[in-house]
């Protein structure tokens, strides 16, 4: 390649560049994300000292509230193997009877999306593991 054509090639990315028609790279889109809207919602739903589980993603619908000082309590029929999602605003532990599991649960853990792991398995809420 001659000096000649280079110096042609050169000369055009510049203008191109300094034309604005080289794309510059994508922004994040300011404001809060849908999927930090949906958090805010949960974390406002969920009071004090609660555990919100929701039947499904999301966090959508009516969350079923459970504290520790409830002690142990066996998920209701329609959370039964699916907690879909959860905000946790207490301690707690998921319990899996068969086969026998347990995940403990802490102050600020959230899932928008748990039938992706455990929540299709929760048979169980209580206040330690």
């Amino acid at each position: 390649m001659s000096s000649t054509h280079r110096g042609r090639i050169a000369t055009a990315m510049i203008a191109i560049a300094l034309s604005g028609a080289v794309a510059a790279p994508a922004q994040a889109v300011t404001g809060d994300s849908a999927e930090q809207a949906a958090l805010k919602r949960a974390a406002a739903a969920c009071g004090s000292g609660e555990i919100c589980l929701w039947r499904d993603r999301n966090y959508s619908g009516t969350p079923w509230r459970w504290t520790p000082g409830s002690g142990y309590r066996d998920m209701p029929s329609y959370l039964h193997d699916h907690v879909y999602s959860f905000y946790a605003n207490a301690r707690g532990c998921f319990i899996d009877w068969n086969p026998q599991e347990k995940r403990p649960v802490n102050p600020g853990d959230y899932a928008k999306a748990y039938d992706t792991n455990f929540g299709r398995r929760i048979d169980a809420i209580a206040p330690n593991c």
